[in-house]
């Protein structure tokens, strides 16, 4: 009992003072990584929004163009009728020149050197020259509207181009922002992996070596003289636990405490390698491979962690149940051994 005790202290004390240094780096990687993760994200959301807006300022420039296209029509329409329109007017002016009432004179009067007659000449040019002008005026002045309209819409499809370009750019900046976070995110978590499994090697070789001075520090004792037979205090000596593991532990072993003499008699009949019927319970103590894990941790012996209890040796077994007992006393066992 001495030993196992020693065993337990020296263990907890090793690992504890091996741990600080990889659990300080391991609780700085996992910071690490929650940050990468918030960030990462942050970034997506913007790159979502950046996206978003692409989309519309897209959308916006194709409207641009379609109303540009429109008014390229319109205006090729407006020049078309004004070409139209014009000869339509040259061509009745010609008409109606050529065709004059003779009543009135003729080309003879048109054309003579009569100076009334010139005049009338003139005037009738004016009216038809000044028609046709005044439409060709009203005409260029709406094709000089929708060419205005034409470079407003430009210089707006321009703007809207830009900022498209705009809202493109920041959207490959923010996807090389994700993929540098997602590159940072794996490098942090690789390292945090080795990390721990340096931390949990650590802790292994410190258990390791708690044991292995537990061990040296029961065999010093065991080896100063005493009475044979007996203890220093003249009752007869009880093997320790690593006597009775290799003679067998036989139920009642006198190295564990008394209710555990019990629990060994009462679930296994001191058979170290029971499984019960539906293979959840295992070992002479019948730990189920949770409270098994746990006893582990509290014995200060991760290389235990997930080995299936029957698979344990007789003195590993015994460690954990006396670390689970001093840990939660009574209670994981049967009641009927209790107050034993």
């Amino acid at each position: 009992m001495v030993g196992l005790a020693l065993v337990t202290t020296l263990t907890t004390m090793v690992v504890v003072a091996a741990g600080p240094v990889a659990a300080d780096q391991v609780s700085s990687l996992k910071g690490q990584a929650t940050q990468l993760a918030q960030d990462l994200v942050l970034e997506q959301l913007q790159i979502g929004a950046f996206q978003q807006q692409y989309d519309v300022d897209s959308a916006r420039v194709q409207r641009d163009k379609s109303e540009i296209a429109s008014t390229q029509d319109q205006i090729q329409s407006d020049a078309s009728r004004v070409d139209r329109d014009r000869r339509r007017l040259q061509s009745e002016a010609v008409s109606a020149y050529v065709n004059m009432d003779p009543d009135s004179g003729g080309a003879e009067v048109l054309f003579s050197g009569n100076q009334t007659q010139a005049i009338v000449k003139t005037e009738y040019e004016e009216v038809t020259s000044g028609d046709i002008n005044l439409a060709i005026d009203v005409l260029h002045t709406d094709e000089g509207g929708l060419h205005a309209e034409q470079a407003t819409l430009e210089q707006q499809e321009a703007q809207d181009q830009a900022t498209t370009n705009q809202e493109a750019a920041q959207g490959n900046d923010a996807s090389q922002t994700e993929a540098e976070l997602q590159s940072k995110q794996s490098e942090i978590t690789g390292q945090l992996a080795v990390a721990v499994a340096q931390q949990q090697a650590a802790q292994a070789v410190a258990a390791a070596k708690a044991v292995q001075a537990a061990q040296a520090a029961v065999a010093a004792t065991s080896s100063k003289p005493n009475p044979v037979g007996a203890s220093p205090s003249g009752t007869a000596a009880a093997p320790t636990a690593a006597q009775g593991s290799a003679a067998g532990a036989s139920p009642g072993d006198p190295s564990l405490p008394p209710f555990l003499q019990c629990v060994l008699r009462v679930e296994s009949g001191g058979n170290y390698g029971a499984v019960s019927p539906g293979g959840t319970y295992m070992g002479g103590f019948q730990f189920s491979q949770p409270t098994w894990n746990e006893a582990a941790q509290l014995a200060g012996m991760p290389q235990l962690i997930n080995v299936p209890p029957n698979d344990a040796t007789p003195d590993e077994q015994d460690d954990l149940a006396i670390a689970l007992y001093d840990a939660d006393g009574q209670q994981p066992w049967d009641d009927s051994c209790r107050n034993s």
